[in-house]
């Protein structure tokens, strides 16, 4: 007979597992993608061409924080990914163009992490609102 507790812990168990492979760093994600390749000659060369300096690239986020921040103008000249994280149960950013409209509404709830590509280059400020600690990072979009 199954527990009335056994249902919601296999989903969370299924969810948080799921989270973590969304939202897996570069590196476990490259190494993944080697993982599933099936010829041991072909994994073994994806393996080989890693490199992880440039799979970490600058791992420093250009906005960091607890709480709430409005940043300073940044320009973008060029598509562009922007990353965030929150630590916290609450996580809420606009992006604002520099006649101060909203470009995006984004959100994480229940920590962890996301992104959004900024296609449009131009002049931005971020307005974030979180729980507790979260950065940003402005990056090449994922090719």
């Amino acid at each position: 007979m199954k527990s009335k507790w056994q249902t919601p812990i296999i989903g969370f168990v299924l969810t948080s597992s799921l989270s973590a492979h969304l939202y897996a760093d570069p590196i476990t994600k490259a190494f993944n993608k080697c993982k599933i390749i099936e010829d041991q000659y072909q994994r073994l060369n994806c393996y080989d061409s890693l490199v992880i300096e440039d799979l970490m690239g600058n791992n420093e986020p250009q906005f960091s924080g607890k709480h709430t921040l409005k940043t300073e103008l940044f320009t973008l000249t060029e598509p562009t990914q922007i990353r965030f994280q929150s630590d916290g149960s609450i996580f809420v950013m606009a992006i604002y163009n520099e006649e101060g409209d909203v470009v995006e509404n984004l959100h994480i709830g229940g920590g962890g992490e996301d992104s959004y590509i900024l296609e449009q280059p131009g002049r931005y400020y971020l307005q974030v609102n979180g729980s507790t600690t979260w950065r940003v990072w402005l990056e090449p979009p994922p090719a």
